[in-house]
């Protein structure tokens, strides 16, 4: 009888072990199968607006290699405000498909607004072995502060500009601008010709000038260092409807004391400036202002010559002093030779040198540099 109880115990708890094993194999299925969520934010400060990544992970035993989702909703608070948003590349999977490998994470991101305070997303997943997840799983991301939009202001930059002009002296001035809506000073260069060179920063809405002398002005570059090409580089337009200043006159007598020099210069004329240089005794310079007429004298003696000459002159010849025929012997004075007559020569540049060569009729030119002309008479 004891023998019986006992082998049919042995029967029950081998029929329960084998049951438990059954159980087991059935299990372990349950057991591999689930997922996860994960979620990171960034504030993009140019938009204001965060932008969230999730990440969703599923797991599954060996053979298992496609899942959909049965559900993934998200939502975002402000406050105590709920409302729905959509990530892309995370949705409820329509239809029969699996499209979603377990292997790879399903990445997907949203923009939400700077103010919102909290974001989920929960999900629930369904294997290609049919098997379904009972529970959700999700993420929360909070937000302890907004992401405010930055505003970033616009470089400083110059409007600049250049105005190159002639004059009838053939310098030339170079107006330098910048333009009122210009938000840092313009660094200007200008270059000439030779070794000019001068450099100048103007603020904006402001002006101002450089002179390039003329021996400077064959060629000019203005440049300024923001400006990848020069404002200006080229040779400056010649001044127009110039009028040419007006010619000087010279004259020159022997008289029984003295050799004379005259030189009247028209008040439209420019500067003179003559020197002139006996054989014998000290030299005198003549300067004569535009508008004056001034003389130079010398006391006459048996011999005198007298040189006029002017800086950058080529050719000069000395005039001679001739006792006039009317002169008493031992007589202190007497009259020219003849009347004062003055002679104007061609208009060109400006008065720099002179010379004056004397001819066989009394009269005498006075040559004078860069093309001036004075004409002296006896």
């Amino acid at each position: 009888m004891n023998r019986l109880h006992l082998r049919r115990a042995l029967a029950v708890a081998a029929g329960a072990l084998i049951g438990l094993a059954g159980v087991a194999v059935a299990a372990a299925p349950a057991s591999a199968h689930h997922s996860e969520v994960k979620v990171t934010a960034e504030c993009d400060t140019a938009k204001g607006e965060w932008v969230t990544t999730w990440t969703v992970r599923t797991y599954a035993p060996g053979g298992v290699t496609n899942y959909r989702l049965t559900k993934a909703e998200a939502t975002s608070n402000k406050g105590e405000v709920a409302a729905p948003f959509t990530i892309e590349g995370i949705r409820t999977t329509d239809g029969d498909a699996y499209p979603y490998q377990v292997s790879e994470p399903l990445v997907g991101t949203a923009r939400l607004a700077g103010d919102v305070t909290r974001a989920s997303l929960t999900v629930r997943a369904q294997w290609d072995n049919t098997w379904k997840e009972n529970d959700d799983k999700s993420a929360t991301i909070r937000f302890s502060e907004s992401c405010d939009k930055v505003v970033t202001p616009p470089p400083a930059k110059a409007n600049p500009t250049a105005t190159v002009t002639s004059d009838c002296t053939g310098d030339v001035a170079v107006k330098l601008e910048n333009g009122a809506e210009a938000t840092r000073d313009a660094s200007f260069t200008v270059a000439g010709s030779g070794d000019f060179t001068k450099t100048a920063e103007v603020a904006p809405g402001k002006s101002l000038s450089i002179r390039v002398p003329a021996k400077n002005a064959t060629r000019i570059t203005v440049t300024e260092a923001g400006q990848k090409q020069p404002l200006f580089d080229d040779k400056p337009s010649e001044a127009k409807d110039c009028v040419e200043p007006g010619e000087p006159s010279g004259s020159y007598q022997s008289t029984c004391d003295e050799l004379i020099f005259q030189v009247e210069n028209p008040k439209d004329g420019k500067t003179v400036e003559i020197t002139f240089t006996p054989n014998k005794g000290d030299a005198k310079k003549l300067v004569v202002q535009p508008g004056e007429t001034k003389t130079v004298a010398f006391k006459a003696f048996e011999g005198l010559k007298v040189t006029p000459a002017a800086e950058g002159l080529d050719d000069t010849e000395p005039i001679a002093w001739e006792k006039p025929k009317t002169c008493t012997p031992g007589a202190g004075g007497g009259q020219p030779e003849g009347p004062t007559l003055p002679l104007t020569g061609a208009a060109t540049g400006g008065i720099v040198a002179g010379a004056i060569a004397l001819l066989a009729a009394g009269a005498v030119l006075f040559v004078v540099a860069r093309r001036r002309k004075v004409r002296f008479t006896a």
